[in-house]
Order: C-alpha cells, then structure tokens, then sequence
C-alpha cells in the first residue's frame, strides 16, 4: 500500500491551546490518497489491514461476508478471473474461504453450502500470510491489491451454477 500523502497533527499543550509553530512539534501522521487501492480494505478492516498478527473483525458494519468450503471457493475465483470481475480480498481459515461483500447481500439467492455472515466476527489473517501451509492465510488480498469487496450479484450466481465433480466417479453416472 503506497502512502500518497501526509497530514501534520499539532499536539496541544495541557492547557488544551496549540504550541508553537515548530515543525519539529508536528507528528505526521500517514493518509490514504483518494486513488490508493488499499482506502478500501483499511476504511473497512482498520488495523486488521495491515496487521502482523490475526485479528478478529465484526462483519454487519461495513461489510458482510460469504464463507464457503475451499474447492467451491477456488472454483469461484477462478470463474472471476476468467471474466473480468470484481475481485476483493479472500482469506483461507482451515479450509473455508471468506468473500467480504457489501451490507445486507444476505437477500440473494445463496446457495445451502454458503454461510453468510452479518454480525459474527471474521479472523483476519496477518499481513504476510500467504503460504499453503497456513491454517489461516490470505487467498488474494484483492485484485488490485486493497480491494475488499467482491460484487455479490457476481458471486452468489456463480455459486449457485457451480457444478463439482464428484470425488466417487460412479457417482457421475446418471
């Protein structure tokens, strides 16, 4: 995430007036450009953004969140890439990929297997989680990089079409 701009904060005295006007009594504190692609996750994720450690985030504010097993997940993703299609940031926990998607999603048609999730809290994976071996690792922090949601009126019909192979092939036998 790339920092395009700083703002200066004057701390104030005790008595509550501002100090001087020496830039050496001026915190900077980082801002988010206007076009940065990071202002999304961060305004709805906080610190758990660019954490190091995992975190836990309540959905229902900002964001809801779709949570679905792993092959079904993948499958997912990959037909978003294919066609172009808004893709946020998708954490792995054990198994289960999560889709943040925005408030009150829930009144689509979501298949059975899909958990939606409007209230409970999420575990945010640390910032540089990306290994396969992870319990709880990112999948994709966004594409672009910072992008949270994903278009649920995308990904609730592209769940609701997919179609896995059975792991018992005489189970594909109609």
């Amino acid at each position: 995430m790339t920092l395009l701009s700083r703002t200066r904060l004057r701390p104030t005295s005790l008595s509550g007036r501002s100090r001087p006007d020496d830039p050496a009594l001026a915190w900077e504190i980082p801002v988010l450009g206007d076009n940065d692609p990071g202002q999304e996750a961060y305004m709805l994720l906080g610190a758990a953004w660019r954490s190091s450690t995992a975190r836990l985030v309540r959905t229902g504010d900002g964001f809801d969140a779709v949570r679905v097993p792993q092959s079904y997940a993948a499958a997912a993703l990959e037909v978003l890439r294919r066609c172009g299609a808004r893709r946020g940031a998708v954490p792995s926990d054990s198994g289960l990929w999560t889709f943040f998607v925005p408030p009150d999603s829930g009144s689509l048609p979501w298949p059975t297997w899909v958990t939606y999730l409007s209230g409970p809290t999420v575990r945010i994976p640390p910032r540089p989680a990306r290994s396969d071996g992870l319990n709880l690792r990112w999948i994709t922090r966004g594409e672009p990089t910072g992008q949270l949601l994903t278009a649920p009126f995308v990904l609730c019909p592209i769940f609701t079409t997919l179609v896995l192979p059975s792991p018992d092939p005489t189970l594909d036998r109609a």
